[in-house]
């Protein structure tokens, strides 16, 4: 009765602990709120005038709308101030969370170490409860043994037998009550689990519940707030230019805004009479007829003019290297008895595995999603191992690595021309992560290696996120920087007409610019690319189509662009606005190329000059936003007449949608 009743004490204590302790921590969880997930905030009752923060933060927003519709001036206050009560309460959502998650974990690893504990007292009273009793029986069975023994042999025997018989059933007996007994400890410990993870689950199912109903009751609010400031807004710029052209122009104005338009007409007039009357290069026939139809030759396929270079950037490659055009031709003539050139019908039919089946990636996950450690300052990004540096100017520098020359820069100065804050984060393996915060709610991340190379860009407006380059795991290859993809592949078969592969604005004015940007690539595309893979691999550039700005007529040694030469892009950059109309995340490659004369490391530098001047007029002029952009020069190594003399055909600028190159596609779709 006495180990019976140890037992029910030893059993019932932690039960009746486990039962009180909720009602206990139920007082202190009374005072929490819901946990924001996405803002990581822990709303916690206020102790001031008895009022809870949601009130609170209530009051400030009638206070905020009040002070907002007695005058515009305070609207910037109200956002600073909104932004920082936002932060603020984050924060103490964070840290609330994170108190109550440690609380939890201390509570149930007590509860973990005191069933421990009991258990270990119940084995250890049953132990030696067990040798007691082992110890009477022995002592009692010696007893009788002598007893018997006194009695005589016969009786002995049978007493023996008697004896056995009993310790069987005795032994059997206290088996049976052990393992009765163990069973039914593994029985309660095992409700008390599940007892513990059900009422685990039904707390977190409870706190993600409030936490989404929070997170889309600040989302409605937020956005609510946002339309009723954009219409506002809106109402303000109306009535203004209304006041504005009842009140305003007078006759001066508008003879200067009539000049204005007319010297603007003028100037294109002009540009486009010029263009017109610009000497041609004679046409070669042979060529012409190769160019309308360039799958039926192995041959290495050269622009149609008198002196023209190759058509593709890779056999340009392949003739500076000294490598014979025979050879190129015997593999060609290989891949086409393996196979024929298949040209996708979009971008998605572009993006194939190698068994021609498209390729399909995981959902992409935003570019936000990880959480990052603040930098004081832009961080310096380390050159890549085996690489000569060579001139460094403002925020270029020449690599030459495997006896390849090439100018690399960083674009953050280009894209923060629109102004706002940029700031840094570090990430996992050395990443880094840089925002550019813009007026109106625009945002621009980037994340970048340890070498600075452009892995993910996204804009953010508002809620909406534009993936812009974006290299899924599988595809992205870590320790080899600045390693040309391009020569794991053949060379290329040009099989569309050089026309349709190629537009010259200055011959090609009457063309659809829209419409040829939109043509997807001109064969399959293995992977999805980074962007320095795509700008320092000609192989892979020659996948898609160019536009040759050669109505761009630079002076010699000079990036500049006069207002006349600008006035030649509106057709070009007309299209560009047009596809980002429907699509925001397209992306172009603008190329610099100078002509042969002059050091190489210079022209590599004034090329890529003249690629950054053309995106920014493309900006400033025509509206283009600058991360829909990415620029390069490639100096005298991409020559479009074969002359080392000074030859205006060669000091152009090219445009390419890379779209299809940098991010995947058939999964939008």
């Amino acid at each position: 009765m006495g180990n019976r009743a140890k037992l029910l004490a030893t059993v019932a204590l932690p039960i009746v602990s486990i039962i009180w302790q909720p009602a206990d921590a139920a007082a202190f969880r009374a005072t929490l709120q819901p946990v924001d997930a996405a803002g990581g905030v822990i709303l916690a009752q206020s102790n001031d005038n008895g009022d809870s923060e949601e009130e609170l933060r209530r009051k400030r927003r009638e206070q905020r709308e009040q002070e907002r519709q007695e005058g515009g001036s305070d609207r910037n206050k109200e956002r600073q101030e909104r932004q920082s009560d936002r932060n603020k309460e984050r924060q103490e959502r964070q840290s609330d969370r994170n108190q109550e998650q440690q609380e939890r974990q201390s509570d149930r690893n007590k509860e973990r170490q005191e069933r421990q504990s009991d258990r270990n007292r119940e084995q250890q009273e049953r132990q030696s409860d067990r040798n007691r009793e082992q110890q009477e029986r022995q002592s009692d069975r010696n007893k009788e043994r002598q007893e018997r023994q006194s009695e005589g042999n016969q009786k002995q025997q049978q007493e023996q037998k008697s004896d056995r018989q009993r310790e069987q059933q005795e032994r059997q007996s206290d088996r049976n009550k052990e393992r009765q007994e163990r069973q039914s400890d593994r029985n309660r410990e095992q409700q008390e689990r599940q007892s513990d993870r059900n009422q685990e689950q039904q707390e977190r199912q409870s706190d993600r519940n409030k936490e989404r109903q929070e997170r889309q009751s600040d989302r409605n609010q937020e956005q609510q707030e946002r339309q009723s400031d954009r219409a506002k807004q809106q109402q303000e710029r109306k009535s203004e230019q209304a006041k504005e052209r009842q009140d305003g122009q007078t006759d001066r104005e508008r003879a200067r805004e009539e000049r204005r338009k007319k010297a603007e007409s003028d100037r294109e007039r002009r540009a486009d009479e010029e263009n017109r009357q610009r000497p041609r290069r004679e046409r070669d026939a042979e060529r012409e007829r190769i160019a309308r139809d360039p799958s039926k030759t192995t041959e290495t396929i050269d622009l149609p003019v008198v002196g023209g270079a190759a058509v593709l950037d890779s056999d340009k490659d392949a003739d500076r290297r000294g490598g014979s055009r025979e050879e190129s031709r015997r593999k060609r003539e290989e891949e086409r008895r393996k196979a024929s050139v298949r040209v996708p019908r979009s971008d998605a039919d572009a993006q194939v595995d190698r068994d021609g089946n498209r390729r399909r990636y995981d959902r992409h996950e935003s570019i936000d999603r990880e959480r990052g450690e603040r930098r004081d300052r832009r961080p310096d990004y380390r050159d890549p191992d085996n690489v000569r540096i060579g001139r460094r100017e403002d925020n270029r520098v020449i690599y030459n690595i495997d006896n390849r020359t090439f100018v690399r820069h960083y674009d953050s100065d280009r894209l923060s021309r629109r102004g706002g804050n940029t700031y840094y984060e570090t990430l996992r393996d050395g990443r880094i992560r840089e925002t550019i915060e813009r007026p109106g709610g625009v945002r621009v991340v980037t994340i970048r290696n340890d070498y600075g190379e452009v892995i993910q860009r996204s804009r953010f407006v508002g809620d909406r996120e534009y993936v812009l380059y974006y290299v899924p795991e599988v595809d992205y290859v870590y320790d080899r920087p600045f390693y040309d993809p391009g020569l794991d592949l053949p060379p290329m078969r040009l099989s569309v007409p050089v026309d349709e592969y190629i537009i010259d604005t200055s011959s090609g004015y009457d063309r659809d610019y829209r419409e040829f940007l939109d043509l997807p690539p001109v064969e399959p595309v293995e992977r999805v690319y980074t962007l320095d893979e795509v700008k320092y691999s000609a192989r892979i550039r020659d996948k898609v189509r160019r536009i040759d700005l050669d109505t761009i007529t630079f002076a010699t040694g000079s990036a500049e662009i006069s207002m006349e030469q600008a006035s030649t892009l509106r057709q070009v950059a007309d299209a560009i606005n047009e596809l980002l109309d429907e699509d925001p995340s397209e992306t172009f490659l603008i190329e610099g190329h100078t002509d042969a004369v002059g050091s190489d490391d210079s022209n590599l530098i004034l090329s890529d000059e003249r690629a950054e001047s053309v995106a920014n007029v493309l900006t400033d002029v025509y509206d283009i936003p600058p991360e829909n952009l990415s620029t390069q020069g490639y100096g005298e190594r991409y020559l479009k007449v074969a002359t080392d003399g000074p030859e205006q055909l060669n000091r152009r600028v090219t445009i390419r949608r890379v779209t299809p190159l940098v991010k995947p596609v058939a999964s939008a779709e």
